[in-house]
């Protein structure tokens, strides 16, 4: 397996304040790569080192190979990033940003011009070149953002925080966009909206107090807790919940008339997470007790709070 990014014990302290411990992280090449993490888990600091902006105190960055430190940042128009709190600028056109943008990445005018109208036209705002960005709306800013992260067609993305602020509609849409302008690159997607890291992800990262506590696929994170969730077309008697609970495997059934699921814990040693969740179909058909839904593990947010929920 070949790695678009790979970190090695990075470390990062301002004074007393430790900020990165020792961070090891490889990103597989073409994928679409999610970081998560608490606010002040040092996504930021991190992304800034990644960037060539910060110099890290210890530990090695590679991208495609290349080292990566400050004053000697990835090769132009082999990354791309959209940071957080990116702003555009208020007296220039969006096709003079993005066109200048283009150019620092290592076109020419004439291309910084074509390769302008590609990234508006992929995102769908190929109106918006000779506008200002004082008569867009919040979400074609956010679009925008993400066309000039795209800009040379680079190697490698990152989007921190591409949908924050959006509503739904706009979110969905952002996503949509990202899945299509992922096709030809590798995209690290960092957002506190765990649903969305699970939906558009292939793998995660899970950022804390510095240090990588877990990495795996998004499949992997969520069925790696020894849990079956099942959402039920009807509240579940005590006899249903008893006998679930009787099953061998079993170690512990909970219903919640607020989510309106039955969660049950399992002994992996006892059952694979597939044969569980098959004896459990297989009970809830007996006990005539028709469900909508059945999940493997639990949600990345539920595992999130599990891996993060710890005193800073």
């Amino acid at each position: 397996m070949s790695f678009a990014l790979s970190l090695n014990a990075v470390s990062k302290s301002f004074g007393a304040l430790h900020v990165l411990r020792g961070v090891d992280l490889r990103v597989p090449t073409g994928t679409v790569f999610g970081l998560v993490g608490p606010n002040g888990a040092g996504k930021t600091t991190l992304f800034s080192i990644i960037s060539g902006y910060l110099r890290a105190d210890q530990g090695s960055i590679e991208m495609f190979g290349q080292v990566i430190e400050k004053g000697r940042p990835p090769s132009w128009g082999r990354f791309g990033i959209l940071p957080q709190d990116a702003a555009l600028l208020p007296r220039s056109t969006i096709a003079e940003q993005l066109t200048l943008y283009a150019m620092l990445q290592g076109l020419t005018e004439d291309q910084a011009k074509q390769d302008c109208d590609r990234v508006l036209s992929a995102v769908q705002l190929a109106e918006v070149a000779p506008r200002k960005p004082t008569t867009l709306s919040h979400g074609m800013h956010k679009r925008v953002g993400i066309a000039q992260a795209f800009l040379g067609s680079p190697e490698l993305v990152i989007l921190d925080e591409p949908t924050a602020g959006l509503d739904p509609n706009a979110a969905r849409s952002i996503r949509n966009w990202i899945r299509v302008l992922s096709e030809s690159c590798t995209v690290i997607v960092s957002s506190h909206n765990l649903s969305e890291i699970e939906d558009l992800c292939d793998e995660v990262a899970i950022l804390h107090q510095g240090t990588i506590v877990q990495q795996h696929t998004v499949s992997g994170v969520v069925a790696g807790a020894a849990s079956l969730l099942i959402r039920p077309e009807r509240e579940p008697t005590a006899k249903g919940l008893a006998a679930i609970d009787a099953m061998p495997f079993v170690i512990g059934v909970q219903w919640s008339s607020e989510g309106g699921r039955i969660a049950v814990e399992f002994n992996r040693d006892m059952a694979a997470p597939s044969v569980a969740a098959r004896e459990l179909i297989s009970l809830m058909i007996e006990l005539d007790l028709p469900f909508v839904e059945l999940q493997i593990g639990k949600s990345l947010e539920e595992r999130f709070i599990e891996q993060t929920n710890t005193p800073g």
